[in-house]
């Protein structure tokens, strides 16, 4: 289903991007807003490649989203802290699947929740590789093939823009991705590559509730957040995704980062 309105030319001045049978690749696309987005692309006709470092994982699904959407899914199994893997995953696209990825959803990210004095240097290098190492070496790979345009959006957070005490390496890297994202926007304007950001707060996702080393119970996780949060919920996984569809359809919005967090920043 393409997503044009009143008849609009995917190339007229002011239609959104038509993301029917363009290829969106997602890293972390296995599950939380990865496997979201994958959802809400597909109902708009994209084929999908999902990418993760679990073959498992992946194949689920996939199988679900052959089921329930009747999607186009191709997955790609390996580690984004590798810059060959981004490589390859991109010439898997061109050279198997035969089209380019038109649109890069950089998701696949974690977290550990240590203040810096007691962040050891594999978890602070674990962190960088992963949520910002990964999103440079997939955005490079994926802007280097893309001759007709395309969209680049990185799954960043709030705390890429404000504090938080006992997430040292975390915030370091998404305020780093911000900047990345800010920067490639320029470096790819005159290519008509979008490259944006989405900044959500908490999360109804597996990693709100992961690497807590205090025995801090599920249900004081989402207290905690709510409490602190305006708008009084996380965020749901679908509500994420659907901004990340926004701005891969919008050709005017570029090096944005929308804030997704229930007023938390304001």
């Amino acid at each position: 289903m393409a997503n044009l309105t009143n008849n609009q030319h995917a190339d007229a001045p002011g239609a959104p991007r038509d993301l029917d049978k363009k290829l969106v690749l997602i890293t972390g696309g296995a599950s939380g807003v990865g496997l979201e987005c994958a959802k809400q692309f597909s109902q708009r006709g994209a084929q999908l490649l999902l990418i993760g470092r679990d073959n498992e994982k992946l194949k689920n699904a996939r199988a679900l989203l052959e089921s329930q959407f009747n999607a186009t899914v191709n997955c790609f199994a390996g580690d984004v802290r590798q810059s060959s893997f981004a490589n390859a995953a991109v010439a898997y696209a061109n050279n198997v699947l035969g089209c380019p990825v038109d649109v890069l959803v950089n998701n696949a990210g974690t977290i550990v929740r240590a203040d810096a004095c007691h962040t050891d240097d594999q978890q602070w290098q674990d962190v960088i590789d992963i949520n910002l190492n990964g999103v440079f070496y997939f955005s490079r790979a994926v802007a280097n093939q893309m001759s007709a345009g395309g969209a680049i959006i990185n799954v960043s957070s709030t705390c890429g823009r404000v504090g938080a005490a006992g997430l040292a390496a975390y915030c370091a890297s998404k305020g780093a991705v911000n900047m990345l994202t800010k920067t490639m926007a320029l470096e790819l304007a005159a290519q008509k590559i979008n490259v944006n950001a989405v900044a959500p707060g908490a999360i109804n996702s597996p990693m709100l509730f992961s690497n807590h080393t205090d025995g801090t119970t599920a249900e004081a996780v989402v207290k905690r957040n709510v409490d602190a949060i305006p708008i009084g919920a996380v965020a749901e996984p679908q509500e994420v995704a659907r901004a990340v569809v926004f701005l891969a359809c919008e050709k005017h919005i570029t090096g944005e980062i929308m804030v997704l967090d229930g007023g938390y920043t304001a």
